[in-house]
Formats: structure tokens, sequence, C-alpha cells
């Protein structure tokens, strides 16, 4: 797959994706509160901080910093659990309910536990290379954190959609892939680039916007304007971003599955069958 194509496949797939969120708006309220929850989370360790105002060893300031860490991820892996399973409802021509959701995440928080927790370790394996003056170590962190950042996005649509534990989970995926069934290479690059350039084109905006808030204000109006929009900036390009990315792997997941189960002619759903040039629907 050409460079072109990959990126045109990325952009066929976002439009579609959001497609499915203009039919129903709620597809997108998990990835909206996420962020919301993520930005109280690290405003109370601020506060926290500030208030304490501690005076810890390296390696307690490390262990927090893992303990922050973890917290996150498990915010992030909750909401976005929520995503798949309305996503899967959704495709499946069912009403996809916010609380329902959540009650899937919930029954399966045990392994979105164990997901942050890894992801913690290896979030903090990274930081500690890229410390190292060590060319070969960042470059190996760059590797592992995206090697692993994938392999995440596609074990929540196990543990979701299948209510795998951890462990389950894991075979499940490696089981798919040995089968030939994750062919992630027919769009992830194309996402990924498609959320990267969107990215920069919004961050010259939000530098746009502080640009402007200083030129044309002063003081603490100019403070509480810049900060209240472009944080609001911010936030939506990570919601955004977040289930663009859920969409496309929960799409990909019950792709694969399908074509374990039918053979390679079964059909994608709606999004990725849109990208890959396909016309036919997930069975319902």
């Amino acid at each position: 797959m050409g460079f072109i194509e990959s990126y045109q496949k990325g952009w066929a797939f976002m439009k579609a994706a959001f497609g499915m969120a203009r039919e129903n708006k709620k597809l997108l309220a998990p990835s909206l509160y996420q962020v919301l929850c993520a930005i109280l989370y690290f405003v109370a360790w601020v506060v926290a901080l500030v208030a304490l105002h501690p005076h810890w060893s390296n390696g307690v300031w490390i262990l927090v910093g893992t303990i922050a860490t973890f917290g996150s991820f498990l915010i992030f892996y909750f909401f976005c659990g929520m995503t798949v399973n309305m996503i899967d409802v959704h495709l499946r021509g069912g009403t996809p309910r916010l609380g329902e959701g959540a009650r899937d995440a919930g029954r399966n928080f045990v392994a979105i536990i164990w997901l942050a927790m890894v992801s913690s370790i290896i979030d903090l394996f990274a930081r500690m290379a890229r410390s190292e003056d060590s060319i070969f170590g960042r470059i190996v962190a760059g590797i592992v954190e995206s090697i692993w950042t994938t392999l995440s996005f596609l074990l929540l649509p196990a543990i979701i959609i299948e209510d795998a534990g951890f462990g389950d989970a894991m075979k499940r995926v490696r089981a798919l892939h040995k089968g030939n069934m994750l062919l992630i290479g027919l769009g992830e690059i194309g996402v990924r680039g498609i959320t990267g350039l969107i990215g920069i084109v919004w961050f010259l905006l939000i530098f746009g916007v502080i640009y402007l808030d200083a030129t044309l204000l002063s003081g603490t109006t100019a403070i509480v304007v810049g900060v209240t929009v472009a944080g609001t900036m911010f936030a939506l390009f990570a919601a955004f971003s977040t289930y663009l990315r859920m969409a496309y792997y929960t799409c990909l997941y019950l792709w694969a599955v399908d074509v374990e189960k039918h053979g390679a002619e079964a059909p994608a759903p709606l999004p990725l069958a849109i990208a890959l040039d396909r016309s036919r629907r997930v069975a319902a």
C-alpha cells in the first residue's frame, strides 16, 4: 500500500467513523468524559502536591509519578472500554447507551486494571530509557511504546466484547494475529497519519488563539481567556483522537473475528468497509 493510498483510506475511515457519530452522538460522549475526568484528575494531583510541598527523594518521586500514571491509564481505558461497547452495539443494529457501556467496562474492570498496570510499567521503562544519554535506548523505548499502544487498543475490544480476562485477551489477540486476521497495516498508518495532520493544524490554531489573546488582551483576563479557549480546543482534539482510534480498532477486531469464523470474504464493519472499498456491513 502506497503512502497516498494509506492516507486516503485513513481519511475515508475517519469520515465514516464520524458518520456513525452523527447518527448517534452518544458515541462521542465517553471520549469527552474521559478528557474531562483526566483534566480533573491531574488538577487534583497538582493541587495535592502544591499543598503538601513534598521534599521526596528521586525514588519516591518516580513511585508517585508511576502511581499517577497508572490512574490516568485507568481512566483512559475505562472510558475507551465504554466506547468499544457502544460502537459494537451500534454496528450490530442496537441502541448504544452510556449506562450499559459503563456497566460493561465495570464488569471487566479487573482486566482494565491489568491493562493500566502494564501500560504504566512500559511508560516507566520508556521514560527511564529516554533519560539516559543513549540514542539506542530512546529508539528501543519508542518501538516498545508503539507496539504496546497498538496491542492495548486491540486488547480492549477482546476484553469488552468477549468479556475476556487480561491473559485470555492476550491469547485471543495472538491467535487472531497468527491466523493473519489482523491486517493492521490496511488502515493503521492512514488513521494515525490523518490524526497527526489534523493535530498539526489544530495546534497551529491553538497557538494562533494564544497569540491573538496575548495581543488583544492583557493581565488576568488574557490568562483566563487563553487557558480556557486553548484548553478547550486541546480537550476536543484529544477526544477526537481517542474516538477515532477506538472506532478503528473496534471495527478491525470485529472484522478479524468474523473472518476467523467465515473466511476472507466476511463482511467488514461499515466504516472499515468504506475505507477498504467494501460495501458489506457486519452481520447483525
